[in-house]
């Protein structure tokens, strides 16, 4: 078993990429945390926690102040739809599951919006920006279905999508049944 870097007591990270591997965007590369999780990616209560799955996508200067936001969504019940995320030039991208997105009304999604940005806008001294996207696993047609990965590398967007795919059929991110670790 590969030892990964403890970025933090709540968030378990299950893989991680120190530096860019490739050329994409300006030294992307990428980590995947684990939690456990509560509400189902719809935000709906479930009976046994389930395990979610998501990644952190950085750039060059792998900006660690990510991880207090991190934590602060999850201790405040907000991580359950984000699929990936990341830090860019102060800003924070949050790409969250289309079942969530399309799944509430319009005002529900803005409440859940507007408490993201209040919990992540300033951490430590620090003020983020925050943009929203949606990422749906499936292809219509051999087409991304239901999703927009607003910006969260700066590229060519075929190639982030991609690349975000790459990722997800990698590591089956969103959330699922806990499994448990064999001794």
């Amino acid at each position: 078993m590969i030892d990964t870097p403890t970025y933090s007591t709540i968030l378990h990270c299950i893989y991680d990429e120190p530096e860019e591997h490739g050329h994409l965007g300006r030294g992307t590369h990428y980590s995947v945390f684990r939690v456990p999780e509560w509400l189902d990616v719809t935000g709906k209560p479930v009976k046994k926690a389930l395990q979610h799955d998501f990644a952190v996508l950085w750039d060059e200067d792998h900006d660690e102040r990510i991880i207090p936001i991190l934590e602060r969504l999850y201790v405040n019940g907000l991580l359950f739809p984000v699929q990936f995320i990341g830090e860019r030039k102060g800003g924070i991208t949050a790409i969250l599951a289309a079942k969530f997105w399309f799944g509430r009304s319009e005002a529900d999604l803005k409440a859940y919006q507007s408490k993201f940005e209040k919990l992540s806008g300033e951490v430590d001294g620090d003020w983020w920006n925050t943009d929203f996207g949606l990422f749906d696993k499936s292809l219509v047609h051999g087409v991304p279905h239901q999703t927009d990965l607003v910006g969260i590398i700066n590229d060519r967007a075929e190639k982030v999508d991609t690349y975000v795919r790459n990722i997800d059929n990698l590591w089956s991110i969103g959330s699922w049944p806990f499994k448990t670790v064999a001794t």
